[in-house]
C-alpha cells in the first residue's frame, strides 16, 4: 500500500498573465520569425543558408519549437556571431513588427 500526502485544496488561484517579452534569437521560433518578413530577412541577410535549412521536409515539424540559436549546435550552420548579428538587428526592429505575435 502506498502511503501518499493528502494535499489540501488551494486557497485561491491567480490567472497567469501573458507578457510579450522582446523577440530575440532566444524568444521567438523559426516559424514566428519566418511569419515576420522584416524579421525574415534580416535572418536572411545574415544567414542566407537558413533559406535552404527551413526548406527541407525534415525541418518542418520542428520550425515551431527551435530557435536560430540551435543551429549554432546542430552542425555549424550559423556561428554565434551571424546569430549576434541578427538579434541586435531584431531588436532594432519596433515594437509593431511583432504585432501579430
Amino acid at each position: 500500500m502506498l502511503n501518499a500526502p493528502v494535499y489540501p485544496p488551494a486557497a485561491w488561484f491567480d490567472e497567469p498573465i501573458a507578457v510579450k517579452a522582446p523577440y530575440g534569437v532566444s524568444s521567438a521560433s523559426l516559424a514566428e520569425i519566418m511569419s515576420v518578413p522584416a524579421a525574415w530577412a534580416i535572418v536572411l541577410r545574415h544567414a542566407p543558408v537558413m533559406k535552404l535549412v527551413v526548406g527541407g521536409p525534415q525541418i518542418q515539424p520542428f520550425l515551431t519549437n527551435m530557435m536560430i540559436e540551435s543551429f549554432i549546435t546542430y552542425g555549424g550552420i550559423v556561428t554565434p556571431a551571424q546569430v549576434a548579428a541578427i538579434d541586435a538587428d531584431f531588436r532594432q526592429l519596433p515594437a509593431s513588427t511583432w504585432a501579430a505575435l
